[in-house]
């Protein structure tokens, strides 16, 4: 599985501080760069913010993402080794961009996942540009680098083999930092094409389990701790722990079951069928996502 993670605090290379929140067309840098990732079928996304900038939060909040906090003031580098650390365990690769670049297309981080090599970056009439895709087999030698130049420099000092992946994709090298005009490149973009946009939530006498529960439950599982998860979404551990109970009401079985006390501070445990019901749900997006994309291109063009 491919994962995505987007910095979104830190220096620029130009000393500059990010603005995740600039409009690029109709909607914010970070939910255009986040729609791409998603069309492109990657699913756990993971965001670098400013200590759970809820600035930030709040215009992704339904896009089931995980935020981690970084920090400001440190450089990209810093905030990308913290991503990668929480990715390690989970994920095969790692897409990695800042919101200065979020003209990059769907068809582009298609190419990176479909292209052989450890590491993987578009280029652009021989111009490197955004996302990198890095294999989690190298995530322990990148952690592990404390020279200069960034992800680009360890990668090189590493004597990591790294795949240039020409694209015809101009958005790759457009940054909102160099102050140059991007929206010619508007009309043609990937989100500009129609597209299926359905949540599917599962229901008895009330809808109790969609994409936000599913990854409630499955941060839980990971993490062993509700609160955590919570936390990781950028929800209250309220409205968490509102969401488990509806799910366990619906169904008339626990998902979680907490243990308190301990050295720990207690934590959860999904339970098998709360296991069971992650699989399930995911076995049953794949399949639906399927069909949903058949019937749509056989009644709408892009």
């Amino acid at each position: 599985m491919v994962a995505a993670l987007i910095i979104a605090a830190g220096k620029t290379a130009r000393e500059n501080s990010f603005q995740p929140l600039a409009e690029v067309g109709t909607i914010p840098a970070i939910q255009r760069i986040v729609m791409v990732f998603q069309r492109a079928g990657i699913e756990r996304i993971v965001v670098i913010c400013d200590d759970h900038d809820s600035k930030i939060e709040a215009p992704t909040a339904h896009m089931n993402l995980v935020y981690l906090p970084g920090c400001k003031d440190a450089e990209m580098f810093d905030n990308v080794k913290v991503g990668l650390a929480y990715l390690s365990d989970k994920c095969a690769a790692a897409m990695i961009t800042h919101v200065g670049v979020p003209l990059f297309s769907v068809e582009t981080v298609h190419a990176l996942i479909s292209a052989e090599g450890a590491v993987r970056t578009p280029s652009h009439h021989g111009k490197a540009g955004h996302p990198m895709l890095l294999s989690s087999e190298n995530f322990s030698a990148i952690l592990s680098y404390s020279g200069d130049g960034g992800l680009a420099g360890a990668v090189k000092t590493l004597g990591l083999q790294r795949k240039f992946i020409e694209v015809t994709d101009e958005g790759v090298l457009t940054n909102l930092h160099d102050g140059e005009s991007y929206e010619h490149l508007l009309p043609g973009h990937s989100l500009m094409k129609l597209h299926p946009d359905i949540r599917i939530r599962v229901a008895r006498e009330k809808p109790f389990y969609g994409p936000g529960s599913h990854l409630l439950l499955r941060l839980t599982d990971e993490t062993g701790s509700l609160r955590e998860a919570c936390r990781h979404m950028g929800i209250s551990y309220t409205k968490g722990r509102a969401l488990i109970l509806r799910i366990e009401q619906q169904l008339g079985y626990p998902v979680i079951e907490s243990r308190q006390g301990g050295k720990a501070g207690g934590n959860s445990v999904v339970t098998e069928q709360g296991k069971e019901l992650i699989q399930n749900y995911t076995k049953f997006l794949e399949e639906v996502k399927d069909c949903i994309n058949e019937l749509f291109s056989r009644y709408f063009t892009s």
